[in-house]
């Protein structure tokens, strides 16, 4: 019995192994053959992205923005049109009130209402690589207080990474590490 558990487990993992094979082969047909490499944001141009996009921040347990959080999310926009080079991802989290799946839920909320609004202002929705809820997975602040838990509740912009992605999926990313090398030169 243990023989033939043995084989099957070795024959799935053989399998698996010519399926990846095969799936990298035909990927790798299907990159653009001048595809420049991607090269992450550097901390000088990270720096800037935080500066130049400011947070919006919820009440407890709401998603809906406010009329300050539009002005903060219009600026962002302006300053996302003005940069056409950045590629963004929007984080939404929550304090640490509440179960796990709900704060992921809510978050999550947050993370699309924001990338909504900025589509609404002019931003390309293909310059915010993804929107997602974290939760409370990482606060920003950790005491158990209302001004640390204020602080958590919101939705923030990451520079893209586009080294989690293969090649032929970013073709954009790559364009847009080369010209903000370019600038910085």
């Amino acid at each position: 019995m243990r023989y033939i558990i043995f084989v099957l487990t070795a024959s799935i993992c053989l399998m698996g192994t010519v399926f990846a094979q095969s799936s990298n082969q035909q990927n790798a047909t299907e990159q653009p053959a001048a595809a420049v490499p991607y090269t992450p944001p550097t901390p000088t141009q990270k720096q800037d992205i935080e500066q130049g996009l400011k947070s919006v921040h919820f009440a407890f347990d709401q998603y809906d923005l406010t009329d300050q959080d539009r002005q903060t999310l219009s600026a962002d926009a302006d300053w996302l049109k003005a940069h056409p080079e950045v590629y963004v991802t929007i984080a939404g989290d929550a304090d640490e009130r509440g179960g796990i799946v709900y704060n992921l839920a809510l978050s999550e909320k947050r993370a699309d209402v924001t990338r909504d609004a900025l589509v609404k202002m002019g931003v390309p929705a293909d310059r915010i690589v993804y929107a997602t809820g974290w939760g409370k997975l990482y606060p920003q602040c950790e005491q158990p207080d209302e001004s640390c838990w204020s602080e958590n509740r919101r939705a923030h912009f990451e520079p893209w990474d586009a080294a989690s992605l293969s090649a032929s999926k970013a073709p954009a990313a790559n364009q847009t590490s080369a010209s903000i090398s370019a600038q910085e030169k």
